[in-house]
């Protein structure tokens, strides 16, 4: 689909809440979906450098569908594990489609022979679940929803939060707001590990397109014309997004930027051109912070 074009649409789509629902509706018809087992393993492995007690207390930021990167958490540790989200966008067909894809992944972890026994263990009661509920009560996970994005846990309750692709939607006017409340949360001595996608998201559906494209556009124009409620970014930038963690008091353990392969040839409008070179090229974040110990 044309990038333009894909915009519009979305935009429909983001009229008023009858759409948006209609969105939801829609995109929770879909029952075959793919599962990134490299983002998968990569929380795993952040979770892994961790000094976490021996029963852990996980938190899942903008848990999804299925809730992909607490399942293997959740199969693989002796866990509570907490799942986060401001729409129930949950989709049971879609994740009974998707555990052969589990049953895959995990072959290729690298487990201990306790983990592997329990992680198999616990697969094999999903593969037999009837509901999310069923999912829950054999995984120890808990799911919760707030539409306005506040955590509704008392502080230091988390070892650790993670995301995957979520940090990028929340809105731009609230994104500190929300990271003093996942400061908040987290244990001192706690981390929290992030995969932003700090795309153009219009872009997915346009490969044409660079990964980068909105900053051809000033920052009026684009939230005037192409920008969106159902797949909204918020177009922050990862020092900008780092600076801002770093504000509320986190400290920054990783901090990982992909590039575009020619930023040299990216066409920046002067709204952005203020921006380091390396935020303008980045256009994915790979972060890991911590909550220093008191």
């Amino acid at each position: 689909m044309n990038y333009y074009l894909a915009a519009t649409a979305l935009r429909a789509f983001s009229l008023n809440g009858a759409t948006k629902a209609l969105y939801r509706w829609l995109g929770n018809r879909k029952t075959e979906r793919k599962l990134s087992m490299e983002r998968a393993g990569w929380v795993l492995d952040r979770i892994a450098e961790a000094d976490l007690p021996e029963r852990p207390v996980f938190l899942e930021l903008g848990t999804g569908w299925m809730h992909a990167y607490s399942v293997f958490p959740a199969l693989i540790h002796e866990a509570e594990v907490h799942c986060f989200d401001v729409w129930d966008n949950r989709a049971f067909a879609a994740f009974r489609a998707a555990l052969p894809q589990v049953r895959q992944g995990l072959a290729g972890l690298h487990l201990t022979p306790a983990q592997r026994e329990r992680a198999e263990a616990r697969l094999g009661g999903l593969e037999g679940a009837e509901s999310f509920d069923d999912v829950y009560a054999l995984l120890d996970m808990h799911y919760v929803i707030d539409h306005d994005g506040v955590l509704p846990y008392p502080d230091g309750r988390f070892d650790m939060i993670y995301s995957v692709d979520v940090l990028e939607h929340v809105a731009a006017d609230g994104f500190r707001r929300a990271a003093e409340d996942w400061y908040r949360v987290l244990k001192p001595g706690g981390r929290m590990a992030a995969q932003v996608g700090l795309d153009d998201h219009l872009a997915h559906y346009d490969p044409s397109r660079s990964k980068k494209h909105y900053l051809r556009h000033s920052k009026a124009a684009f939230s005037r014309w192409l920008e969106n409620d159902v797949q909204y970014i918020n177009r922050i930038p990862a020092g900008e997004m780092i600076a801002i963690l770093e504000g509320v008091g986190f400290r920054t353990l990783a901090a990982e930027r992909w590039s575009v392969e020619d930023p040299a040839g990216l066409p920046v409008h002067r709204d952005y051109a203020g921006q380091p070179p390396e935020d303008i090229a980045a256009w994915r974040l790979l972060l890991t912070m911590e909550k220093p110990a008191a």
